[in-house]
C-alpha cells in the first residue's frame, strides 16, 4: 500500500468501543473484526484518509516502538483490513 491514503470503508461497517478494543461489524458481509488497543487506535484514525506513515507515527508515539516495527506492524494491519475488504484506499495520483 505504501504510502498511498487510505480509510475505513464508509458503507456498510458498524462498530463499537468497548473499553480499549473496537469490534467493527461488516454489514454486507455479514463478519465481525475484533481490534485489540493497538488496531483500535489504527482504526479510529482510518476514519478521515490517513497513510501507513502517519498510523506508524502514532505506534511510536503511543506505544513507544521502533519506527520498523511500527511501520511493519501497521503494514500487516492494512493489509489484513484491506484483504477483508474494509478499507477505501485513494487512487495514486
Amino acid at each position: 500500500m505504501g504510502d498511498r491514503s487510505v480509510r475505513v470503508r464508509p458503507d456498510d461497517l458498524a462498530w463499537r468501543q468497548t473499553g480499549d478494543e473496537i469490534v467493527v461489524l461488516d454489514l454486507a458481509a455479514s463478519v465481525f473484526h475484533a481490534l485489540n488497543a493497538s488496531g483500535a487506535l489504527m482504526w479510529e484514525r482510518l476514519a478521515d484518509w490517513t497513510t501507513a506513515g502517519e498510523l506508524a507515527g502514532e505506534l511510536v508515539s503511543r506505544y513507544r516502538l521502533s519506527a520498523a516495527a511500527a511501520a511493519r506492524d501497521v503494514a500487516r494491519f492494512l493489509k489484513a483490513c484491506a484483504d477483508a475488504g474494509l478499507l477505501d484506499i485513494r487512487p495514486e495520483p
